[in-house]
């Protein structure tokens, strides 16, 4: 099979939605197939409100087997094409808010020609509500195959407009893939039929937290045994960032070494947050900002714990990286992350924005090391069970090659 993906992020940019779409599709390569990424020059979501240059990306090349076309977005036609459809949007004239999704991130209808000139066997979109949605749909049409995609609905983020466009577009697709149990329920109340939606989720390579040294991160800053509290992932709003920073006093009251390390691709939300936030300052919370991918690893063998207490997950590869070093996890109470964590098994669920639930989850995980071991453990098993990458390629392949036959 050829399958072209169209995202508007993709390696070198980091996020779960990144990982998961590199690893299986370095995959399938591995099995005979081809894969096709069409994708933006961009690095990070926030550089599509100042688009970036990045002459260090080639317009094409191939990793690991899987060919990579980067589009450029220049900041004149990003201006022009988001200021077009924000403006159709709020006019409430009929098709406003298609035309908005259309002019939507990333700005880049080229894509749709690139894909239908490729003739491919199949086309994949990743995530709503990008606008590489409607150009899978479009390339699709103009080819006659089959098309699926993988929307990653952040629930709290949805609205009427929002809605409206679900509605429209994703019942013509051939299948959707969802993350999450909760997701699934959300499409169906969507009116998108049972039949097509697959219940998937991301997976990780099991391999490459093996090679983490807790030890070699923690000399790195200068610790020793303190507890460590780990959070990873995108500096931006609503991730949670500001509610641990109001916890660790109440941390800090039980134990008073416990460290802090806010890991992650930073924003101009968190610069905000974090240049004048009272406790930047404080040697026990330590700022990791767009850290070397190769040193992930031993960020999560070095700590104790991973926290997450954030609304804006669709699933949280995090956590199944830090379940892959035995490490247990505190998630806040969303329903895409009630399906992945199991409460009280493998981590702890707490009310997003709740200092208090948050720091006595964490204060119960660090003053018991026989529950985190425990829970560290649980969740290996289970991401091996469930969520290895293998296992996800090999659903993926499955279902790709039934709707490629017909």
């Amino acid at each position: 099979m050829h399958i072209i993906a169209l995202t508007h992020l993709f390696y070198p940019a980091r996020g779960g939605t990144e990982i998961s779409l590199l690893e299986w599709a370095k995959r399938l390569v591995g099995r005979g197939h081809r894969v096709t990424v069409v994708t933006s020059n961009q690095r990070t979501l926030e550089d599509f409100i100042h688009p970036q240059t990045n002459d260090s990306l080639p317009l094409e090349e191939i990793k690991a087997g899987i060919r990579i076309i980067r589009i450029p977005l220049t900041p004149r036609q990003r201006f022009i094409l988001a200021k077009s459809g924000a403006l159709a949007l709020r006019s409430h004239l009929p098709g406003g808010d298609i035309f908005w999704f259309k002019t939507h991130v990333p700005h880049l209808p080229q894509m749709i020609n690139i894909a239908r000139e490729m003739k491919p066997d199949l086309i994949y979109a990743v995530p709503f509500p990008t606008a590489t949605i409607y150009y899978a749909m479009a390339a699709a049409g103009k080819t006659g195959c089959p098309w699926v995609i993988q929307p990653h609905i952040h629930v709290k983020d949805m609205n009427p407009s929002l809605e409206k466009i679900i509605g429209r577009i994703f019942p013509k697709a051939s299948a959707l893939l969802a993350n999450t149990r909760a997701e699934k329920e959300y499409l169906k109340k969507m009116g998108i039929p049972e039949e097509k939606i697959h219940v998937f989720g991301q997976g990780i390579d099991l391999s490459l937290p093996e090679e983490g040294d807790g030890f070699r991160f923690r000399e790195r800053f200068g610790l020793s045994d303190e507890p460590l509290i780990l959070f990873l992932g995108r500096k931006v709003e609503n991730k949670g960032i500001d509610t641990l920073l109001e916890t660790m006093p109440l941390i800090w009251e039980k134990e008073s070494r416990t460290v802090l390390i806010l890991a992650g691709q930073s924003s101009p939300y968190f610069q905000a947050l974090f240049n004048h936030h009272p406790l930047s300052r404080d040697p026990r919370i330590v700022s990791l900002d767009n850290f070397p991918e190769e040193e992930k690893a031993d960020l999560l063998a070095s700590c104790d714990l991973l926290v997450l207490p954030s609304q804006a997950e669709s699933f949280g590869v995090v956590f199944l990286e830090a379940w892959a070093k035995e490490k247990p996890v505190i998630g806040a109470r969303i329903p895409a992350v009630e399906d992945m964590i199991d409460e009280g098994e493998d981590g702890f669920l707490v009310p997003y924005g709740d200092p208090l639930s948050l720091a006595a989850a964490t204060n119960q995980l660090l003053k018991d090391p026989e529950l985190r071991k425990r829970m560290g453990e649980k969740g290996r098993l289970k991401t091996h069970s469930r969520f290895e990458i293998s296992r996800v390629t090999d659903h993926l392949e499955s279902l790709f090659s039934r709707l490629v036959k017909g």
